[in-house]
Order: C-alpha cells, then structure tokens, then sequence
C-alpha cells in the first residue's frame, strides 16, 4: 500500500521516491575517498533494484538494473584486489574469497535472470544488502585498518607512499 497522504504531505511525485533498503551509514565510511565512493555507489544501485522490484517494474528493467550492479560490483572487487596485492595485504587471499563467493552467486542470479527463472522479491536485494553491509563492517575496515598502518610506516621512515 503506497502511502500518497505522505507524498501528498512532503509534495512529490510518488515516481521520484526511491524505496530504500541498503542504508548508507558513516560507521561504512573506510577512509579512502575512492572506496567509499564507490560503496556508495553500489548501496545506490541495490536500491534502484529493490525500488524497480518494489513498483513491479518490467523485467528487462530489473535486468538492465541487476546488470549494471553486478558489473560495477566487479570493477570495485578489482580495484580493491589490485589495492591488496601492491600492499602485500596479508588478508589478501580471505577477502578474496569474498569477493569470488559473491560474484559466483550473482552469476548464478543473473542467469536466472536471464532465464526469467528468477523469482523477483526483495529477498534478493535484502540478500545484496546485508551482505555489502556485512562485507564493507568486516573485510573492508580489516583492510583499509591495514593500509592506514603501512602509509604510517612508510611515513615514520620518510618513505612517500602512494597508498
């Protein structure tokens, strides 16, 4: 039931409202400007797709959304391996197998997807949700915690360093 007395109340279009369920928090917030903006990014496009699921958007649509936050999912896995592996992040191999394991579900996804085999609900994005949430609490502070430490180091050394 969509609540149009508050749309009427704040006067917008119930069209421009997106339904939220990953909800940014600044205890997200990991310190690198680059990677924030980019988990940002990813809470955004899970709630295009909760928001399209929700308003029973057509399923090219929901397609398209799911798409796009699988292939900017892999691009920021990238940038984070490629900041792991020039660090000697002693993690590296575990948060790894995080990224491996949520890119083979979400493989699987979107061949269902694909296949229109895949049932729309917001199981699906309270899924994307909790585990980016979970991931970015645990993996990525574990991480960035370990990057702080070494710019630290080379700087006590007077080494410049591009971390």
């Amino acid at each position: 039931m969509k609540a149009d007395w508050l749309v009427d109340a704040v006067n917008v279009e119930p069209s421009s409202l997106v339904m939220t369920i990953a909800v940014w928090k600044t205890e997200y917030l990991t310190g690198d400007l680059h990677v924030d903006q980019e988990h940002q990014e990813l809470f955004e496009m899970v709630n295009s797709l909760h928001d399209a699921i929700l308003r029973a958007a057509p399923y090219s649509v929901v397609q398209e959304i799911f798409a796009d936050l699988a292939s900017h999912t892999v691009k920021h896995f990238q940038t984070e391996e490629r900041l792991m592996q020039v660090s000697n992040y002693p993690g590296c191999d575990r948060h790894k197998q995080s990224h491996d394991g949520l890119v083979s579900k979400v493989k699987t996804l979107s061949q269902q997807l694909d296949n229109q085999t895949l049932p729309l609900s917001i199981r699906l994005t309270e899924f994307l949700a909790e585990w980016l949430a979970h991931h970015i609490q645990g993996e990525d502070q574990n991480m960035i915690r370990f990057f702080r430490e070494q710019t630290k180091l080379y700087h006590s050394a007077g080494v410049r360093s591009s971390l």
